[in-house]
């Protein structure tokens, strides 16, 4: 064993107690963690990186569990990496829990009373979840279970055959996909909601009777405005609920799925004041009030760009998303974190409902425009403010682009001429904005600017406040300001119209980016879609639905390329701006999948 093996030995396996120190530092090894590790390591390849988790097991695809938890899915396929990546990409893991942070001499505590020192630090703790109040009476009884983390779904698994009835309690997508798992046994399920409606803060009333009648039909009991006053045992065993309506409901499981909350316990141990609410509140480049420390994932939480509020955005996607720049920001490449994250979006499956939530569709400012359709056996809500999308909500059989329609409402790009296909759910997001590019290159050559934002400039969301030194991350370029750089206006040999031909020919190099059939992230499995990259360009595209087939085939080992981006290959400094395509010879795609399972089988689907 080496000097540098040596020096992450566990403190009770030492001679002499020292300080240990990693230039990167990072507490907790969920998706966030991780993906944040192998980003600072991608970007610099001779730093010490150091993940510090208390957990017994490598870091998993969460929004998997719920396959796992009805059988269709093994353990070794939950992983969201390949087993040895942290070996692989030389990231040290020390199995110990953080109790203090000492920001001024930048390290931590861990348990033991061992120092870890730190340059740059990241919190992705994640959140821990609410369960039952603690003054329930025979919450502790054998059968009532909370469903949060891979023991939490090992235990429902051993408990399946041996159930015949069960009580699930909770009122979001996590409490719904439960039921929905349970059903999928052959189990019969009594729902308990504590509100009038489901989803009450996302879903109006007409949405959540869609969504609750789809229940119902599969054969689930939903029970409204109901709470659990106390569970009755038998021999230490759980044999039934009695509700708030005096109600006995017999089961042999109790099921709890009330939330989560973000884990912000280091933020108050820390030695200098850190800001948190509703999670630890960091601003677009994940950095919290106290200097070289950042936080990601669960546990952080953003300025809504819309109502102004700290808010966490507990999805894969979004964890990801922030473990790759917390990541680049740790190692010094502030570059690659410029795009604000814009307003927060949400997917996933209902049953056999697809529901998309695109920011505050069911707001009930006076300023707004609501517009409804249920036709084509959905539902769709829009919220309008003048020509601006302000909310989205879909509700139906099929999906609509979700990440076009956040894109619509992060640029402010009118929507005055899309509103039908919108609301039907029929919007084409790449003629549209092919359109728009090509409208774009054609006033560029009549020498025009385009008018792309009307009413007020748009702000990037204020940074998290502070009262010591503190970074502020800069406002956003305008499109119309990057124009000049990116296309200067051709020179004209003559006056009066050009040839259609030099009108197509410039229409291939318009300003305006396109989305190259964006593929959904899948909510139950928590994939994301390919990554390709074209000689040297830095450009993330989205695969199309062809390729996805190609590598989610059955025949398809569960990973066949590197996890990581190639060495050298860097993110786009604004993910707006335009990317000239590489020429035919000198094209060379790569393929390969951020995550170690693929699998869409016709029994998960």
């Amino acid at each position: 064993m080496n000097d540098s093996d040596r020096r992450y030995l566990p403190a009770q396996q030492r001679q002499t107690p020292t300080l240990d120190h990693g230039e990167v530092v990072i507490i907790g090894n969920g998706i966030a963690g991780l993906t944040a590790a192998i980003e600072a390591r991608r970007l610099a390849p001779e730093k010490r990186i150091v993940i510090i988790t208390d957990q017994i097991h490598p870091t998993i695809n969460t929004p998997a569990l719920k396959q796992f938890a009805v059988g269709k899915l093994t353990r070794e396929q939950l992983l969201a990496y390949p087993a040895g990546t942290e070996r692989t990409e030389r990231i040290h893991i020390v199995n110990s829990r953080v109790t203090e942070i000492h920001a001024q001499s930048k390290y931590v505590t861990l348990s033991g009373n061992r120092g870890f020192g730190y340059d740059s630090l990241l919190i992705a703790t994640g959140s821990s979840p609410q369960g039952l109040p603690r003054s329930t009476p025979g919450r502790n009884f054998d059968g009532v279970l909370t469903l949060h983390r891979l023991q939490d779904y090992l235990d429902l698994r051993r408990r399946l055959g041996e159930v015949s009835e069960a009580v699930v309690i909770g009122g979001g997508v996590h409490a719904i996909e439960t039921v929905m798992g349970l059903l999928y046994w052959g189990i019969h399920v009594h729902w308990l909601i504590r509100g009038k409606t489901f989803m009450g803060k996302v879903l109006d009333e007409y949405a959540s009777e869609i969504v609750l009648n789809n229940v119902r039909r599969s054969g689930a009991t939903v029970h409204l405005e109901t709470e659990v006053t106390g569970i009755v045992g038998r021999v230490g065993a759980v044999a039934g609920v009695i509700t708030n309506h005096q109600e006995m409901l017999p089961c042999q499981m109790v099921l709890s799925c009330t939330g989560t909350q973000a884990a912000t316990q280091l933020a108050i141990s820390c030695s200098v004041p850190m800001m948190h609410k509703n999670g630890i509140m960091v601003d677009d480049k994940l950095r919290t009030s106290v200097r070289d420390i950042y936080a990601a994932g669960d546990v952080a939480a953003l300025k809504n760009p819309q109502t102004g509020n700290y808010e966490p955005r507990a999805q894969w996607y979004a964890a990801v998303a922030q473990g790759r720049i917390a990541g680049s920001m740790m190692v010094g490449h502030k570059e690659l974190a410029q795009q604000p994250f814009g307003v927060h979006w949400h997917a996933t499956h209902l049953g056999e409902l697809s529901m998309l939530t695109v920011g505050e569709p069911i707001s009930k400012d006076p300023r707004l425009t609501t517009l409804t359709d249920t036709s084509q056996g959905g539902y769709r809500r829009m919220t309008m403010l003048d020509d601006r999308l302000v909310g989205y909500l879909s509700l139906g059989s099929a999906q609509p682009d979700s990440l076009a329609i956040k894109r619509l409402m992060d640029e402010g790009i009118s929507v005055r001429n899309i509103v039908k296909p919108l609301l039907k759910g029929q919007f084409d997001s790449r003629a549209y904005l092919s359109h728009q590019r090509s409208r774009a290159t054609r006033h560029l050559i009549e020498q025009k600017l385009p008018v792309l934002l009307g009413g007020e400039e748009r702000r990037a969301p204020a940074n998290v406040p502070t009262e010591g030194n503190y970074l502020t991350s800069p406002e956003p370029r305008q499109m119309s300001q990057r124009m000049p750089t990116q296309l200067p206006a051709p020179r004209l040999p003559q006056t009066g119209p050009l040839p259609q031909r030099a009108i197509e020919q410039a229409a291939n190099r318009a300003v305006m980016p396109v989305i190259h059939n964006e593929d959904e992230i899948n909510p139950f499995t928590g994939n994301l879609p390919d990554v390709s990259l074209s000689g040297n360009q830095s450009l993330i595209v989205m695969a199309d639905n062809d390729i996805s087939r190609s590598y989610m085939g059955p025949g398809r080992p569960l990973m066949d390329g590197p996890v990581t981006p190639p060495q050298g290959h860097r993110f786009p400094l604004d993910a707006r701006e335009p990317a000239i395509p590489a020429r035919e010879n000198e094209k060379k795609q790569l393929h390969y999948k951020l995550w170690a399972y693929i699998d869409q089988s016709p029994d998960i689907d």
